[in-house]
């Protein structure tokens, strides 16, 4: 069976499945890929972006990334569209290839997500750190529920929301076991706390 081909979107961020992101669309291939996304009622593809390279314009993204839904848009007061998204499946990238106009197309394969689990007591701390964060944001999470208790969900927002570096947040997207995930932010997250 053929894998679906995607616009890809490389960011300095990630967003996993039941994530949701504001975006800034103001190039003129984003804006292209938005109106085509519209129109036909797909979606696009979120990557963290590989640092450019010095005779490239574009920053390639990375092999796994998350197809995400446009569930609203609005123009801005600075004039460019503004758009929010939100994760729909994670996928890894097979094959890219690039558009005259330096937008990047993927053939990528869906990920079967692993089974979600409790969050066990020792990643208590992790749970404080993501409600003072959603918090501090307000919305959508607000509006949307959170889920403190699950390792999938607070590894995800976690993740999100952090600042991380591109390559730290792509590590753990593509990390399959939401309990990994949660073990490899601690740490980051303690020495954040230290410093």
């Amino acid at each position: 069976m053929d894998q679906p081909d995607y616009a890809l979107f490389p960011l300095t961020t990630v967003v996993f499945p039941g994530g949701i992101m504001p975006l800034r669309i103001f190039e003129p291939r984003y804006l292209d890929m938005v109106s085509m996304c519209m129109k036909g009622q797909t979606g696009f593809g979120v990557c963290a972006a590989e640092p450019a390279e010095k005779d490239h314009e574009f920053s390639r993204p990375r092999a796994v990334g998350t197809l995400v839904d446009i569930i609203d848009f609005d123009r801005l007061d600075d004039g460019t569209l503004g758009i929010t998204v939100e994760g729909r499946r994670r996928f890894e990238v097979n094959a890219t290839r690039q558009s005259d106009n330096g937008l990047w197309w993927g053939n990528v394969e869906f990920i079967d997500e692993a089974a979600d689990s409790a969050c066990p007591i020792e990643f208590s701390q992790l749970k404080q750190v993501a409600a003072a964060l959603i918090e501090e944001i307000g919305l959508p999470y607000e509006q949307r529920g959170t889920a403190y208790d699950s390792a999938s969900w607070l590894s995800a927002r976690l993740t999100e929301l952090l600042p991380f570096d591109a390559a730290t947040k792509h590590d753990l997207l593509a990390t399959n076991d939401p309990l990994e995930r949660l073990r490899r932010i601690r740490p980051m997250v303690e020495i954040d706390n230290a410093s």
